[in-house]
């Protein structure tokens, strides 16, 4: 037999969930960069966001690489790129969060990634860039990550991101998706249209035809 008392506390614990946690529906897609559900990693907390104040034209590259950091991180290839100018700039993009040794959220994403780059044809690289970004740089080196790439079957046009943990981090935070663990990375995909700044999130779990269908409507309305 349940107890009033204990009906009472579930009734309010779920009363504060609901309150402080904002309900249990996700939120709807819009700007990956208006979005700052977790705390930023322990060695950024309080220095300045980027996103400035007032009226902000987020279509300005400087607003963009600011906002963005043009931190230096490592391809899957060992290359050195500026996050910002060399894999967001101009771009139509999708970027992902992985780490090579997961084993519930990854195969799950991957095959998916897989199977947008292919819908993707000629398109993947030269008119939408797929960027993983590895949460777990210390484990996930250049090397690592390009064996993981080939296990799945990715092409050109499909990139790979460890560097340094602060960096990758950092990045990761600015993007909306960063978590303390690791391991509690996150599934979704952020489709965007950089120079336009129009942002979309999609879970990584959805039909790959679908995902693949929004990249080719924001290269429609460039």
């Amino acid at each position: 037999m349940i107890r009033p008392m204990s009906v009472r506390w579930a009734l309010a614990a779920l009363l504060a969930i609901v309150i402080l946690g904002g309900g249990t529906h996700a939120a709807p897609a819009h700007e990956a960069h208006k979005q700052h559900t977790a705390t930023p990693p322990a060695e950024r907390k309080g220095e300045r966001q980027a996103d400035g104040e007032g009226q902000v034209d987020r279509r300005d590259e400087r607003y963009q690489r600011e906002y963005f950091t043009d931190l230096p991180l490592l391809t899957q290839d060992g290359k050195e790129v500026r996050f910002y100018t060399d894999m967001l700039k101009g771009k139509v993009v999708l970027v992902s969060f992985i780490y090579t040794s997961c084993t519930e959220v990854c195969p799950i994403l991957m095959p998916n990634l897989a199977r947008i780059q292919e819908l993707l044809r000629d398109g993947s690289g030269r008119d939408v860039a797929l960027i993983s970004i590895s949460v777990d740089p210390v484990d996930d080196t250049p090397e690592e990550l390009k064996k993981y790439g080939e296990k799945y079957g990715a092409k050109d046009g499909w990139t790979f991101l460890t560097g340094k943990k602060e960096n990758i981090d950092w990045v990761v935070y600015k993007l909306g998706q960063y978590t303390e663990n690791f391991e509690d990375h996150s599934m979704f995909f952020l489709l965007g249209d950089v120079k336009n700044a129009r942002w979309a999130k999609m879970r990584g779990d959805m039909s790959p035809e679908t995902i693949a269908a929004r990249l080719l409507d924001l290269l429609e309305r460039r």
